[in-house]
């Protein structure tokens, strides 16, 4: 949560000097700072009350993880057993102990297992003002899970050492991903993208409304496009080609400056960069 904070601030004092084409972020920005600073002060002087819980699920069959979280972070990561593993921590703050854990009681999440996915719903809605509720998973997924899908409302993701295809919705909250080979569908409101020592496949998106984007992919040769574009914040995209045949076409579009186009051998995947407030190092 301070990470958060202290990105909103930084966004903040940079957007006041722009022009109006950035009305409709400076709007999100000013909500979600405003939800935060309340959830902030009604929390001030709380009791906590919290508790853990584990879960295997059996996965041979399964191909699919869904994630539908409201408040807390979420990692997930590849194991070499057979099965998914996942582990809950529930916590949550009232006026008093006794509320407080009562709230906890009445809690409930959802693990489902379907034809050929998982699906873990930890969402709530409808919390009185004098509760604050979050759910933190940790989730380890065998190799045959191939398709993730995660929606999170507030909190960060970190992921690792997936293959297949992921597709991430956030509106609060920074995104991190390491050692992994997909193609990423990405969307953050608020909150930075960080990728890090993985391979890009197929077609991959990446976007932010306010935050930074950082990638370091050492492998784009099984890739068509990779697109980034943040509103406000710097862009950085650093390839490190281990085959040395991941050909390029990237065009980058930077705040205040003409679009430039950087080419490299066969030009076979198409890189498209663009921020509207903020610098590109493409290298």
């Amino acid at each position: 949560m301070k990470k958060i904070i202290c990105l909103l601030l930084i966004i903040m004092i940079f957007v006041v000097g722009c022009t109006s084409f950035l009305k409709v972020d400076e709007d999100i920005v000013k909500d979600v700072s405003d939800k935060i600073t309340d959830t902030l002060i009604n929390t001030v002087g709380q009791e906590r009350a919290e508790r853990q819980e584990s879960r295997a699920v059996e996965s041979a069959d399964k191909d699919t993880l869904n994630i539908i979280s409201s408040v807390g972070n979420i990692s997930i990561e590849r194991h070499q057993a057979d099965d998914t593993a996942v582990e809950i921590n529930i916590a949550s703050k009232a006026g008093s102990k006794e509320r407080a854990e009562e709230i906890l009681e009445s809690y409930t999440y959802i693990i489902n297992e379907n034809e050929s996915s998982i699906d873990v719903d930890t969402s709530f809605k409808n919390l009185l003002n004098d509760v604050n509720l979050s759910v933190d998973l940790v989730i380890y997924i065998p190799s045959n899970i191939k398709e993730i899908n995660v929606s999170s409302n507030v909190g960060d993701v970190n992921i690792s050492g997936i293959s297949g295809n992921l597709r991430l919705n956030s509106n609060v909250g920074n995104v991190m991903i390491d050692k992994s080979e997909a193609s990423y569908n990405i969307k953050v409101d608020v909150g930075n993208i960080n990728l890090k020592d993985g391979t890009a496949t197929g077609d991959s998106k990446l976007n932010t409304n306010t935050g930074e984007i950082d990638i370091y992919f050492h492998d784009i040769s099984g890739s068509s496009s990779i697109t980034a574009e943040t509103g406000v914040g710097n862009i950085k995209m650093h390839l490190n080609d281990a085959s040395g045949d991941s050909g390029y076409r990237a065009v980058i579009n930077e705040f205040m400056k003409d679009e430039r186009v950087e080419t490299k051998n066969n030009q076979h995947t198409s890189i498209t960069l663009t921020t509207r407030v903020g610098e590109i190092d493409f290298k």
